[in-house]
C-alpha cells in the first residue's frame, strides 16, 4: 500500500507543472474573451414534428442493423407521418451498406469513406439532411426501439425552448445491472463533474418529461436548427464519450432544455459497438474527456480555481484506483487537446453561469 501511495504522489508531483500551465492558459483565455461575450438573440419557433429523420450511425455493425432496422420500420409504421431513416455508415467493411440497400430500399444511406467516429460521423449526417426536417432522432445501431417510442419522444418539442429529448433506456440483459436509464445527473465534485444515471420509478413515468443533465447521444431527438447553431457534436472528444454531455451543457447555457420522456423506451446492447476498443482504452478516453469537458465549458472562475486546486489529489486518487499508466495517458491526451479547447472557449457565446446550469439541469 505504501508503494501505491508513493507512486500516486510521484505522478501528482510530475504532473503539477502541466496543471499550473493549464490553469494559467485557461484563466487568461477566459479573461481575454470576457469583453466581447454576447448572448444568442435568436427567437425559435417550435419545430415541426410530423416529418422527422431517424439517424443511425454505423461502423461494421451489420449484425446490429439486422435487429435495429426492422424495429425502426415497425415504429415508423405505428407512428404514421412522414418519418424516415438515414443510416450514416462510417466506412464499414462488413457489408453493412449492401445489406441496408438490399433489405431496406426505403432507407437513405450516407456512405462515408472511413470511420470518422461518433461526433464527425453524426455531424456529417446532420449536414446531409434536408431543411424540411426540424427534428432528428440520433440513434446508435445497438439500440432497439419500442414500437411506440416516437410520439412521447417528439411531443415535448411543442415547447420551443426544448433542445433535446431522451428516451428511457433498458438493458438488453434484464439480469444485468442497469447502467443506463436516460435520467442523467451530474454534480461538480472534487474539481470535476461526477456523472451518473438515476433510477426511474413509477412516479417518473407518471410525471412525464423532466429535465436531465444531458440527452444521451445514442437515443435522443434534437432540434436540428439548435444543433446547427451550437456547431453540433464537438470532435474535441473523438472518438467517443462525453460529446453528448458537452452538447447538452452548451445548450443549457443558452437556456435550451434537455429532457427525458420515460414513455419513450429503447433497449441498449451496452457497448456492443465500442467494446472492440478494449476496456483500458475506453477508460483512458473517458477520463481524458472529463478533463476536456471542464476546460472546454466551465466559465465560472470559482469552479475553475477549485478544479485546478483539486487536480493533484484527483491524479493521486486515479492512480490508486486505475493505475499510473492510465492516468498519465489520459491527462497527457487531454493536455495535447488543450489548444483546441481554448479555441472553442474563445468563440463560444456568453451563456448562463455554471451553477445556474447545474440547478436547472437537475
Amino acid at each position: 500500500m505504501n508503494f501505491i501511495r508513493a507512486r500516486a504522489l510521484l505522478v501528482s508531483v510530475a504532473l503539477l507543472p502541466l496543471d499550473l500551465a493549464a490553469a494559467a492558459l485557461l484563466l487568461l483565455t477566459e479573461a481575454a474573451r470576457a469583453p466581447w461575450r454576447r448572448r444568442r438573440s435568436e427567437v425559435w419557433d417550435a419545430p415541426r414534428r410530423d416529418s422527422v429523420v431517424i439517424q443511425v450511425l454505423n461502423w461494421d455493425g451489420k449484425h446490429l442493423l439486422e435487429e435495429c432496422l426492422p424495429r425502426l420500420r415497425e415504429a415508423i409504421a405505428a407512428a404514421g407521418g412522414g418519418h424516415r431513416v438515414l443510416v450514416v455508415d462510417n466506412g464499414s467493411q462488413d457489408g453493412s451498406v449492401a445489406y441496408v440497400r438490399e433489405q431496406f430500399p426505403e432507407i437513405q444511406v450516407l456512405e462515408l469513406d472511413r470511420n470518422f467516429g461518433f461526433s464527425t460521423g453524426n455531424n456529417r449526417g446532420m449536414a446531409a439532411i434536408d431543411a424540411g426536417a426540424d427534428i432528428v432522432v440520433i440513434l446508435n445501431n445497438d439500440m432497439l426501439v419500442d414500437a411506440r417510442f416516437l410520439k412521447p419522444l417528439l411531443d415535448p418539442f411543442a415547447d420551443p425552448s426544448v433542445f433535446a429529448v431522451s428516451s428511457q433506456i433498458f438493458m438488453a440483459d434484464s439480469a444485468a445491472r442497469r447502467e443506463e436509464t436516460g435520467k442523467t445527473r451530474a454534480r461538480f465534485e472534487n474539481g470535476l463533474f461526477y456523472m451518473w444515471h438515476d433510477a426511474i420509478g413509477v412516479e417518473d413515468e407518471a410525471r412525464g418529461p423532466t429535465p436531465v443533465f444531458w440527452a444521451g447521444g445514442g437515443s435522443s431527438a434534437v432540434d436540428r436548427r439548435k444543433f446547427a447553431a451550437l456547431g453540433g457534436f464537438d470532435p474535441l472528444y473523438h472518438p467517443f464519450y462525453v460529446e453528448d454531455v458537452d452538447l447538452s451543457y452548451r445548450a443549457w447555457k443558452q437556456g435550451w432544455k434537455s429532457l427525458i420522456a420515460p414513455a419513450s423506451r429503447v433497449t441498449h446492447r451496452h457497448r456492443a459497438s465500442t467494446r472492440r476498443f478494449g476496456a483500458g482504452f475506453i477508460a483512458s478516453v473517458v477520463r481524458r474527456n472529463h478533463f476536456l469537458f471542464v476546460w472546454r465549458n466551465v466559465t465560472n472562475v470559482t469552479m475553475l480555481i477549485d478544479h485546478f486546486v483539486q487536480l493533484p489529489r484527483s491524479h493521486a486518487r486515479a492512480v490508486m484506483q486505475g493505475g499510473a499508466a492510465l492516468e498519465i495517458r489520459a491527462y497527457l491526451g487531454a493536455w495535447l487537446r488543450l489548444p483546441l479547447a481554448l479555441a472553442r472557449r474563445l468563440t463560444d457565446p456568453a451563456g448562463l453561469d455554471d451553477p445556474v446550469v447545474a440547478r436547472q439541469a437537475q
